[in-house]
């Protein structure tokens, strides 16, 4: 009776760790969604090369925030949750960013250019453009046990294929992704407070129960 009691209980939880992730990763990645349409779209190097690229740059953004979390960790637990204040900032200059920009300019971040780069310097990119993505992650990882870790982490890899899916899709339909962009300018800063309010209030009460 209690494993029937808490086997949904589990799924709910295991199904909110992966919608965290999901939002974290679509919130702090739309820029990286324009680059790779950028790279598909430049006719130097094929579809693998940029796939290489962005799986190199998404795998060491992953190991510098599960460090990260890691590192965290060592905090006393009444001071992990503070954490949560990281992507709350970012979500509030985000919309300040965003509120500022005068209206003639709304929505000119999804211009497509053809950019061309190899797979090392794809690589390179996205880490240089995944700061946000790792003050994220990072405080997600060190506010939650392993079990709730090997979600996100399993959420995030999901999310890098998906991500190249999406972009693959966009490639020949780039009017769309400044369709996108031009919402989600607003939107991915919500999500960043968002995660951070819950960073915030879930410091003591893990997603997941560890082993």
């Amino acid at each position: 009776d209690v494993y029937k009691r808490q086997n949904p209980i589990l799924m709910l939880e295991t199904l909110t760790a992966l919608g965290l992730i999901a939002a974290s990763f679509a919130a702090t990645n739309f820029d990286n969604l324009a680059l790779l349409v950028s790279w598909l779209l430049a006719t130097e190097h094929s579809a693998r090369q940029v796939l290489i690229g962005h799986l190199l740059g998404m795998t060491a953004l992953l190991v510098i925030a599960i460090a990260f979390g890691a590192g965290a960790e060592q905090l006393p637990l009444e001071y992990v949750g503070f954490l949560g204040v990281i992507p709350i900032l970012m979500g509030v200059r985000g919309l300040y960013v965003v509120a500022r920009r005068p209206s003639d300019e709304a929505g000119e971040g999804g211009r497509i250019e053809r950019r061309s780069a190899g797979a090392l310097a794809i690589a390179a990119t996205q880490v240089a453009n995944g700061v946000d993505s790792i003050l994220v992650l990072g405080p997600l990882l060190a506010d939650s046990e392993r079990g709730a870790d090997l979600v996100m982490i399993t959420g995030f890899s999901a999310m890098v294929l998906i991500w190249f899916g999406l972009a693959r899709l966009l490639e020949a339909r780039a009017a769309r992704l400044r369709i996108l962009e031009r919402y989600g300018e607003w939107l991915a800063p919500v999500v960043l407070i968002a995660v951070g309010l819950y960073i915030l209030d879930n410091t003591a009460t893990d997603i997941i129960a560890g082993e």
